[in-house]
């Protein structure tokens, strides 16, 4: 299994992405605390680090936590900034659904 990375994805396609997930029944809250823990634990998801590293490369804006699990090309862990306009995905480096 690779190691994980957090990669940096474009900020708008992120935007359209989560608006598609919303209408898809496909993004997971946080407030929907079963789903979001199962998620984070499903795919190894490093909330932590995720947060570190978004206190380096955003300089304004508040970072927001997303999770798109809905079997398309963009289904992760985000965290982005509306101010910045910035975007992260955590890549877990494996693959639990066995494609």
């Amino acid at each position: 299994m690779a190691q994980p990375r957090i990669v940096e994805v474009d900020y708008y396609v992120l935007l359209d992405k989560l608006k598609a997930a919303v209408a898809a029944g496909g993004r997971i809250e946080k407030t929907d605390k079963e789903s979001w823990q199962a998620y984070l634990s499903t795919h190894d998801v490093n909330v932590t680090t995720m947060q570190a590293w978004a206190k380096v490369k955003f300089m304004r804006g508040k970072a927001k936590m997303a999770i798109i699990n809905h079997g398309a090309d963009w289904d992760g862990f985000y965290v982005y900034s509306d101010q910045d306009e910035l975007a992260l995905k955590w890549e877990s480096g494996g693959d639990p659904g066995g494609a």
